[in-house]
C-alpha cells in the first residue's frame, strides 16, 4: 500500500483493539489484491443510544488502480462491543468480494 490506512472513529470512543482488527483486516485485502494503493475506514455510530442495543456503521473505502471500492454496512442488535466486530467483519468481507472481481475482471478470468 502507498499511504498509510486512515482509520476514524465518529461518535464512538476511539478503541485499540478495533483498530488492530481493521488493520489485520486490511493486511488481509492486500494479500488478495496487491495493487491497493490505499484504505480509509470509518467507524461510526449514531448520537442517540437505541434502548436494544447501539447500532454501529462502518465504511470502507479502498483506493485502487480504476474506480475505487466503496462498501458500507450497518448492525444495530446485540451488544455494543459485537456490533462493532460485526460491522467491520461485513464490510470486509463484501470488500474482499468486490476486490477478488475486480482481480478476476483485470487478469481477464
Amino acid at each position: 500500500m502507498q499511504s498509510e490506512p486512515r482509520i476514524a472513529f465518529r461518535n464512538i470512543e476511539p478503541s485499540e483493539a478495533i483498530e488492530d482488527h481493521v488493520r489485520r483486516r486490511i493486511s488481509e485485502l492486500e494479500k488478495v489484491f496487491p495493487r491497493i494503493v490505499g484504505c480509509e475506514v470509518v467507524i461510526e455510530a449514531p448520537q442517540k443510544k437505541k434502548l436494544g442495543g447501539r447500532s454501529f456503521k462502518v465504511h470502507v473505502k479502498v483506493e485502487v488502480p480504476g474506480p475505487d471500492i466503496d462498501v458500507t454496512r450497518s448492525v444495530d442488535y446485540g451488544e455494543a462491543s459485537e456490533n462493532v466486530a460485526l460491522a467491520v467483519h461485513e464490510a470486509f468481507d463484501a470488500a474482499g468480494r468486490l476486490l477478488l472481481e475486480r482481480k478476476r475482471e483485470t487478469s481477464g478470468h
